[in-house]
Order: structure tokens, then C-alpha cells, then sequence
């Protein structure tokens, strides 16, 4: 019996250890969860209904809200650059046809509810992650940042489309007095 005892003690700390750690996770979880603003969860809501799973070939999940940053004030109200997760089930890039159709449909589901809860918007980041994703292997995230001048023209303008917001995309990236960016890495 003597020889059990150690052993029971230690099968016993550990399960405790086990138990414990299940529980900060759940406390943590709860805890942010807690913390997302109703804009942040009307935003995740109306992406659920417009881009769950069933709708894309290659989403994994409906696209989430990953982060509402605020990047100035105009006065007391925050002026935000909302940062939406598509998380792709593909293992290589995808082509920025299928990139831009993903944009345009995150921001035409959006956009609008931005502007029902009357927020600002300087411009939006729709990351894309993809790639093996494991223990030893990282996927990759990259990012496509539209100003909202031009959300707001593909909301508008029937005629302007995933590719005229890609062309517009694409000829602002890299120019100074823009916040345009193509397929550049995440933010942290």
C-alpha cells in the first residue's frame, strides 16, 4: 500500500491541476465574451447571418468581429477601423478573386450596421487567415484594408463591384496620403 501512496498523490495533483486549468479557461472565456460591446456583437450577428458557413466554399466558420480598434476621435466619439477574421479551410493562398468577393460581401453586411448605431468608420481591415494551422505550424494571416470612402461606393453604387473595389485597392496600396492596403500581414 505504501508504494501506491506516492503514486495516488501525484495522479491526484495533477487531476487537480487539470481541473484547475479547465477552469481558468472557462472563467477567461466567460470573461471576454462579457466584455464585447452590442456594436461588436450586432456586427457578429449579421456576419453569421449573411456569411455563415453554408454560404462560402472555403469558410470554415462565419467571419467574427476579431477587434473594434479605435484609431481617432472626432470629439468624444471614437472614430473605429474594425479588424473582421475570415478564416479560410485552405492550406494555400487564396486568389484575390475569391478574396475580394469575401470583401465586398463582409462589408456590404457591415457597413450598414455601422451606420445604424450611427459609429465611425476610418477604414476596415477583413483579414483572411489560411494555411496548415498546428502544434509545429502557424497559418497565415494577411490582410485587405479598404477605406471607407470606397465601402461606401460599393454600398452605393450598384455598378461598382468586387473588382472595381480590388482595381481601387490595388492602385491606392502604397500611396501615403491612403490607408489602402493589399494583402499585408495582420495586425497584432
Amino acid at each position: 500500500m505504501e508504494a501506491n501512496g506516492p503514486t495516488m498523490r501525484t495522479v491526484l495533483a495533477a487531476s487537480l491541476l487539470v481541473v484547475a486549468l479547465v477552469a481558468a479557461v472557462l472563467i477567461v472565456r466567460i470573461a471576454r465574451s462579457r466584455r464585447r460591446s452590442p456594436l461588436e456583437a450586432a456586427i457578429d450577428d449579421r456576419l453569421a447571418d449573411s456569411m455563415g458557413p453554408e454560404t462560402g466554399s472555403h469558410l470554415k466558420h462565419a467571419p467574427r468581429v476579431r477587434r473594434l480598434a479605435v484609431v481617432e476621435k472626432r470629439g468624444a466619439e471614437p472614430v473605429y477601423a474594425p479588424q473582421i477574421r475570415i478564416e479560410l479551410g485552405t492550406t494555400d493562398a487564396p486568389g484575390m478573386e475569391m478574396v475580394f468577393e469575401y470583401v465586398a460581401s463582409a462589408l456590404e453586411a457591415i457597413h450598414p450596421v455601422i451606420e445604424d448605431h450611427d459609429e465611425h468608420v476610418a477604414q476596415y481591415d477583413i483579414e483572411f487567415t489560411f494555411g496548415p494551422d498546428g502544434l509545429l505550424v502557424s497559418g497565415e494571416c494577411r490582410r485587405v484594408t479598404v477605406p471607407v470612402e470606397l465601402a461606401e461606393k460599393l454600398l452605393e453604387d450598384d455598378r461598382y463591384l468586387a473588382f472595381d473595389l480590388r482595381r481601387d485597392v490595388e492602385r491606392a496600396d502604397g500611396d501615403a496620403e491612403s490607408v489602402a492596403a493589399l494583402w499585408q500581414p495582420c495586425r497584432s
